[in-house]
């Protein structure tokens, strides 16, 4: 008998026993990161929804305190001026840059700074008294900065648009 055919075939069954054993490490080892990542990814998303929603409640006091200030013979024109002076007192404000935290810089370059330059648009609804409040191109970026092994951040674009009338928000959408 040829002994020499059944080498092959032993180093055959061993290699593949190796292989099975690398792959069986590697996806116990991917396991843990996976469950980080998926960690570090929901808490990225539960603090975007977070600052969308804080984004939303300061648009909706300031277009109300801007509706409340505007006068009623040149509504359209002096709501604009009222919008972009309050925004520019509410950004300098300390319990404004509190409540965006780390995000402070992203949020007021990216939001509240286009407001204040005067980058949205009214324009009356229809033969309506309602008007239409819309500012686009916006965007955010949510970081894990307290992490070292930060995978990436979740960019969120989106634009605002409300239809308010001389004395009330009808709604305020994001998205």
């Amino acid at each position: 008998m040829n002994r020499r055919g059944h080498i092959g075939t032993i180093l055959m069954v061993f290699g593949a026993l190796l292989l099975v054993g690398v792959t069986l490490y590697s996806f116990y080892g991917f396991k843990d990161d996976i469950k980080s990542l998926d960690a570090e990814f929901r808490g990225m998303s539960i603090e975007m929804e977070d600052t969308r929603d804080k984004i939303g409640n300061y648009m909706t006091t300031l277009i109300f305190e801007s509706i409340k200030q505007a006068s009623l013979n040149k509504f359209e024109e002096d709501f604009k001026n009222k919008l972009k002076e309050l925004t520019k007192i509410e950004v300098g404000q300390e319990d404004f840059k509190k409540s965006f935290k780390n995000l402070f810089e992203n949020i007021r370059d990216n939001v509240f700074v286009k407001i204040i330059d005067g980058e949205f648009k009214v324009e009356k609804f229809g033969d309506t008294e309602s008007y239409i409040l819309s500012i686009k191109n916006l965007s955010f970026s949510v970081n894990p900065k307290d992490r070292e092994k930060s995978v990436s951040s979740i960019d969120y674009n989106f634009s605002i648009t409300s239809k308010f009338n001389k004395k009330e928000i009808e709604y305020l959408t994001i998205g």
